[in-house]
């Protein structure tokens, strides 16, 4: 995907919806609570979800990979593990990402894929990855990537034994932050259409990783999770 002119947008809330905001953020507190959204009920309800997601991607290519959604514990506190690529990396130096890479020949699945790429970037121990489910495709330039959800427990992410030639850091945004529309906004482009992005972390989220972030905060937590998006790329049927 070409990306032209762009720039990000922080849209807040009308002060009629100031009160309704300030209850739905109480709420979220319990209701994105680890003994909530870990329970096996809520698990299975988002595997569900998951599985009848549709591909978004304009084309088909050859090129496949997979990223790790890592849903873990920070602080008390249900989050998503993001990575900023090394600045020492020849593309997208310096961005926002999952875990995850392009799938060699002897993976044999896509969760494989994502699980040994987030060891190779995180030192993560393939057995404390809890694999969830998969998603569908997301197209990117030449790429389709398959994002893979799964549970690493409680995580410190400036413990992590990172490997410095393709991560930057690690760090964690809570599911409460990535909730708070105030803490979220879009990347506009000039061909006319719009991206998420979010604030609520250390970084600026925002290209794939943000369009996947908002797919898999849909699966976990729908009643919350209230961003919309409308565009010529990011298509309403997507999200």
């Amino acid at each position: 995907m070409t990306i032209y002119n762009c720039s990000l947008f922080l849209f807040r809330l009308p002060y009629r919806q100031f009160v309704r905001k300030i209850t739905t953020l109480k709420n979220a507190s319990d209701k994105l609570h680890p003994n909530v959204i870990l329970t096996e009920e809520n698990k299975k309800a988002c595997i569900s979800r998951l599985k009848q997601l549709r591909p978004m991607k304009i084309k088909d290519n050859e090129k496949k990979a997979a990223v790790l959604v890592p849903l873990c514990l920070y602080n008390n506190e249900l989050g998503l593990l993001y990575t900023l690529r090394s600045f020492k990396l020849s593309t997208n130096r310096g961005q926002v990402s999952f875990p995850g890479g392009i799938q060699d020949s002897e993976d044999k699945s896509y969760e494989e894929t994502a699980v040994r790429e987030t060891w190779e970037e995180l030192r993560l121990p393939r057995d404390k990855v809890e694999i969830w489910s998969r998603g569908n495709f997301v197209g990117r330039n030449d790429v389709d990537v398959m994002p893979v959800v799964g549970f690493v427990g409680e995580i410190d992410p400036k413990k992590l034994d990172i490997n410095s030639e393709e991560v930057d850091e690690a760090f964690v945004v809570s599911l409460k932050d990535l909730c708070d529309p105030d803490k979220s906004g879009y990347t506009y482009f000039k061909k006319g259409f719009l991206l998420p992005a979010y604030t609520g972390g250390k970084h600026r989220i925002w290209g794939l990783t943000a369009v996947i972030t908002h797919v898999i905060m849909k699966t976990l937590a729908p009643e919350l999770f209230v961003v919309q998006l409308r565009g010529l790329i990011v298509r309403e049927n997507w999200l």
